[in-house]
């Protein structure tokens, strides 16, 4: 029983700690999001590559310069975003880093030098892209850091509404092959969640001026891609044999684990952003 409440405390802190460094960062902007965002791009690279090296049989990816890579896809959506004088020049840099990935696997003299560049891509796609989007998308415009901060609200609100519905109602499994907990009760609460989400951005002067339809349409997109993605990544772990990706917060799981929802749900942020300008 002491362990439990230990452990239940544990969490809590993490939780609150890794909350508040979100949020206020996301509100902050600038220096202090992109210092946040490169961290948390460089963790969930290393995390997902050496859980590949630890857990793939026959992977040996070449980490850092992976992670290299996927630092400089990061920097040229910010150079990107600063400097559009140069944006040729700096999305150019990006698919530079990605060659040299499959250059360098020439010398290497690897078992497996396929599987390790499609790791090593898959890496890029999964993690530092998704990263990337997000950036893009609270440095351009005026209201980009409301949407970011949205999104992150979004699926926290429908990760607890499944959660708390799912234990309390949960009968009926959605998806028993991939996440056996998963029930379509979760869903429900879930969907329900996210839009009361998009309601009350509607009827507030702090978020985006979108029409209630819209925040609705930007909510529910949200939740479903939210949704795959963390049954996405529970397929990589159940193939991987793992419950976590790593012990990257204290009771909760690796920074993948944490990320799931929004790595997969942050193309749907990002289309977003550009719809709402042109409309």
């Amino acid at each position: 029983m002491i362990d439990k409440i230990k452990n239940l405390a544990i969490r809590a802190l993490s939780g609150a700690l890794f909350l508040a460094v979100m949020v206020s960062s996301i509100l902050l902007g600038g220096e202090y999001y992109l210092i946040v965002f490169f961290l948390l791009n460089i963790l969930g690279l290393r995390e997902f590559y050496s859980l590949m090296n630890q857990k793939m049989e026959g992977a040996e990816v070449c980490s850092p310069l992976s992670i290299l890579a996927g630092c400089v896809i990061y920097a040229s959506v910010v150079l990107f975003c600063k400097d559009n004088a140069y944006d040729g020049f700096w999305l150019a840099s990006g698919f530079v880093a990605i060659s040299l990935i499959m250059i360098v696997e020439l010398f290497r003299n690897k078992k497996n030098p396929v599987m390790n560049m499609a790791l090593s891509l898959m890496g890029l796609l999964y993690v530092a892209v998704p990263f990337s989007l997000l950036t893009y998308v609270e440095l351009v415009g005026e209201i980009g850091r409301q949407l970011v901060l949205s999104f992150f609200i979004i699926i926290w609100a429908s990760d607890t509404g499944a959660y708390l519905v799912g234990m309390l109602f949960g009968k009926h499994k959605m998806f028993e092959r991939i996440s056996p907990k998963k029930t379509w009760e979760g869903f429900a609460g879930g969907l329900l969640f996210a839009l009361l989400c998009g309601y009350i951005f509607s009827s507030t002067d702090f978020f985006p001026p979108y029409t209630l339809l819209s925040w609705m349409s930007i909510s529910f997109f949200i939740f479903i891609a939210g949704v795959l993605g963390d049954l996405v990544e529970s397929m990589i772990k159940r193939n991987l044999g793992v419950k976590d990706s790593g012990s990257f917060m204290p009771g909760h799981g690796g920074l993948l684990d944490r990320f799931d929802s929004a790595l997969i749900a942050s193309p749907v942020l990002f289309l977003t952003s550009l719809l709402m300008c042109v409309f």
